[in-house]
């Protein structure tokens, strides 16, 4: 049995390997344990979905969507369960989950899609 771990990156046929045999004492998540990736810490706040969205990370601010729904009714159609809140406000859909992030469907602008989600969610 192999002591290591493989990567193949199948689009440029590059290869990896991390030797396991033994724990680094001086790595971070060796020999401290913090799990920084697994957090979110090192995700960008930010990324473009393509397919014309935007999707926004606030993973430490949780939402509660029955509330929210309440709040929207208003102003858009506004499909909710204890996964997700979908807002129509056209041309833009908003899907949002319980944990903040928020999925902002009909633009690829960052800064449009910021202002959707303070509008919407608060900032």
């Amino acid at each position: 049995m192999r002591r290591s771990l493989l990567s193949f990156d199948l689009w440029t046929g590059d290869r990896s390997e991390i030797s396991t045999s033994r724990p680094r004492a001086d790595c971070e998540v060796c020999g401290d344990r913090i799990f920084r990736a697994l957090s979110g810490d090192q995700r960008p706040h930010i990324t473009l979905c393509g397919r014309n969205s935007v999707q926004i990370h606030e993973h430490h601010r949780p939402l509660d969507l029955l509330a929210l729904r309440q709040r929207l009714a208003p102003l858009g159609d506004v499909r909710a369960n204890g996964l997700l809140l979908r807002f129509d406000y056209p041309p833009y859909t908003l899907t949002v989950f319980p944990d903040g992030r928020a999925l902002i469907q009909g633009t690829t602008d960052v800064g449009l899609a910021r202002a959707l989600y303070a509008r919407f969610l608060g900032s």
